[in-house]
């Protein structure tokens, strides 16, 4: 097809922004899938670099993002696991805290946590709060007229309604910082549960159908790999450093084994052997039983009969 392209890894993001550029211009819309997230980084700096000198991006904004930590009720229950400017989400609400609402810690004060909502009142947290927030890491973020966006949060508000995994386009940023998308929604005050949705892993692209997908990455699973290069309807483009180790990846699976397969797959070698000596064995035992049997008595070897060889010829008892 003509659909991989194989280059230096130093080369390769650039190679993904100028391809992403490149289905943009022809007018269908493209999705990005890669393997790791640290890709994920270097290949929307590259593709936002692209944009920005092809006048495709306009005015931008330095803004927070809210990244999840995915932490545990454990986690949550111990006030000795938070520090000072981690973002507090809360997905239900409770006394005197809304749902939705986002604060920052500010300080530990004893077994409770001391945390300031965006108006600046300051309200206490306890570990019997712990099912109703989930922990966040603020993080620079710059957002342009033009970007694209990936929803990272479920939000179902009365004025605003999104779901985890959607991508956005970026119409308007107004003098409030408020932030307008294409479809006319706005982004609520205060919601930062997003990042650039120009990339995304391939359990991330599951669902999106798009004109044309671009794998960029050096290895991933048999699976993997189907998802994501199913999810273009007319392209399909494959850039890689290494075309052989990204060959030798998609050809293995990642669906879960058991230890026996497991320990097959490893150590293929060691039980043909175990297996050739156990049909070895059991063909022994059949023909010993049958000697016994036509000997018409048990068999007793004497002191010299013992130091004898029984079968003059192993190719008749199967031995080779």
């Amino acid at each position: 097809m003509g659909a991989i392209h194989e280059m230096r890894w130093l080369d390769r993001a650039q190679a993904v922004g100028q391809a992403f550029a490149e289905s943009g211009a022809k007018g269908p819309n493209a999705l990005v899938v890669c393997a790791t997230h640290e890709e994920i980084e270097r290949v929307t700096e590259a593709i936002r670099t692209n944009r920005k000198q092809r006048g495709k991006l306009g005015n931008s904004i330095e803004i927070g993002r809210d990244v999840s930590l995915n932490w545990t009720m454990a986690q949550k229950s111990d006030v000795r696991n938070f520090r000072t400017g981690q973002v507090i989400v809360f997905h239900r609400a409770v006394k005197g805290i809304d749902k939705n609402q986002a604060l920052e810690v500010v300080r530990i004060d004893g077994n409770q946590l001391i945390a300031r909502s965006p108006q600046g009142g300051q309200m206490a947290i306890t570990s019997k709060h712990a099912k109703s927030f989930d922990v966040c890491e603020r993080r620079d973020f710059e957002v342009a007229l033009g970007d694209k966006l990936l929803i990272t949060a479920n939000r179902r508000g009365q004025n605003f309604r999104c779901t985890n995994g959607e991508i956005v386009t970026v119409s308007n940023i107004d003098h409030e910082r408020r932030i307008t998308l294409t479809d006319g929604r706005i982004l609520p005050f205060g919601f930062r549960q997003f990042t650039h949705g120009y990339a995304v892993t391939a359990h991330r692209s599951q669902g999106k159908s798009v004109d044309e997908v671009i794998i960029s990455g050096d290895g991933m699973r048999k699976e993997l790999f189907y998802v994501a290069a199913s999810r273009g309807r007319e392209g399909l483009q494959i850039i890689t450093s290494d075309k052989e180790l990204l060959r030798e990846s998609v050809g293995l699976s990642n669906a879960r084994q058991s230890a026996s397969e497991l320990e097959r797959r490893e150590r293929p070698g060691l039980h043909q052997g175990m297996n050739r000596g156990l049909a070895l064995a059991r063909n022994l035992a059949r023909r010993a039983a049958q000697f016994i049997s036509q000997l018409g008595k048990p068999l007793t070897l004497t002191r010299e009969l013992s130091h004898q060889p029984i079968v003059e010829n192993s190719h008749d008892w199967g031995i080779e």
